[in-house]
């Protein structure tokens, strides 16, 4: 996802903002029963609704809240679906990977989960090289896209002919202009939209094309073997378990810098002393538990919170993390998920301040 479209979904400040969060699935027959939990859910959030308001009054957002649930086709379902709806907006997201079920009414949207998407590092770039072929995938999680625009698939120019005599350096030198091209072409698709890189191909021309591009410290992976002719889906096969391998291991290291942080006394752990701390700007990296949620009520005078442990009342925020996230990021900081269960000595939730 986007970060462009994160930024649209988090400025519809509105009351009420509906969102609805479930996960799917990719395939019939068990997408056949998606389409009837996102009509339970919708249901449901109707109800809260009807509580709190007229129907009169509510009327034409009811009206938009069904046409947007009646216009999901569950064919192009993934693992989980977000929907936003209020009187001004709607927007219907799919997401790489199961979220938890959910219904919010709140001034915000609920964008944990997109946040969790742009801020988690799954979405890469794939560069499959060989000395006569190079390929570019777009990658999100391990669904690839061939590239097939900009200059891509990009064929060698140069005639690589069977000449035993010819220099093992002309050789070389032809196959350094080759993937210069192949770099400078890179480099105009990837200054508009700017992701992380893997490198796929036999070691020897990986070594070569890691000399000349002006992109090396944007590779986070290397996948050997020769993917001249694999399909999209082979590619993912060797090269996602390398990216999983990569953000689980990089997801532990921001685990462990809460320690340090603790020592340079810049750590709040709790979510009072967090959203207190967060919404006075002083968030430099928030990591919080995947699933963790709270509800609460935020005092008149924005300095303490009540906790919600039973039916969302009228006037609190069905979840706060949520809230935290989102002025975490508005506010120049980083957003970072933990597995459940990995912060407990932390109360699920810590933030790292700026000073």
């Amino acid at each position: 996802m986007e970060r462009g479209l994160l930024k649209i979904i988090k400025n519809q400040a509105d009351y009420p903002n509906i969102s609805i969060l479930l996960s799917t699935h990719k395939t019939s027959p068990d997408n056949n029963g998606d389409k009837k939990l996102l009509k339970n859910l919708s249901r449901e959030a109707e109800r809260r609704l009807m509580s709190e308001f007229r129907k009169r009054e509510i009327k034409g957002l009811l009206d938009k809240l069904h046409k947007t649930v009646e216009s999901v086709d569950v064919r192009q379902n993934l693992d989980g679906l977000a929907i936003f709806v209020n009187n001004r907006f709607e927007k219907v997201v799919r997401l790489p990977f199961p979220v938890r079920e959910r219904v919010i009414i709140d001034e915000s949207f609920a964008t944990r989960d997109l946040i969790r998407a742009v801020n988690r590092g799954v979405n890469y770039y794939t560069i499959s090289i060989s000395a006569g072929y190079v390929r570019l995938f777009e990658a999100h999680r391990d669904k690839f896209q061939e590239i097939t625009e900009g200059g891509f698939p990009f064929a060698n120019p140069f005639e690589r002919g069977s000449n035993l005599e010819e220099s093992t350096s002309l050789k070389e030198a032809r196959l350094r202009e080759f993937f210069n091209m192949v770099d400078k072409t890179f480099l105009q698709i990837y200054n508009q939209h700017p992701m992380k890189l893997v490198l796929a191909g036999v070691e020897k021309n990986i070594s070569l094309y890691r000399e000349i591009t002006e992109l090396s410290e944007e590779i986070i992976a290397v996948a050997e073997g020769n993917y001249d002719s694999a399909a999209p889906h082979k590619v993912a096969e060797v090269v996602w378990p390398l990216v999983c391998k990569l953000m689980a291991i990089k997801r532990q290291q921001v685990v462990s810098k809460l320690d340090e942080a603790i020592s340079r006394q810049r750590l709040v752990s709790g979510l009072e002393e967090v959203w207190k701390l967060a919404n006075q700007s002083r968030g430099e990296l928030l990591v919080v538990e995947e699933d963790y949620q709270q509800a609460a009520k935020i005092n008149s005078r924005l300095d303490s919170i009540t906790l919600v442990n039973n039916e969302p009342l009228p006037g609190a925020t069905d979840d706060l993390v949520d809230q935290i996230a989102e002025k975490v990021v508005s506010t120049g900081g980083r957003v970072v998920f933990a597995d459940n269960g990995s912060l407990n000595k932390y109360d699920h939730i810590a933030l790292v301040l700026k000073y």
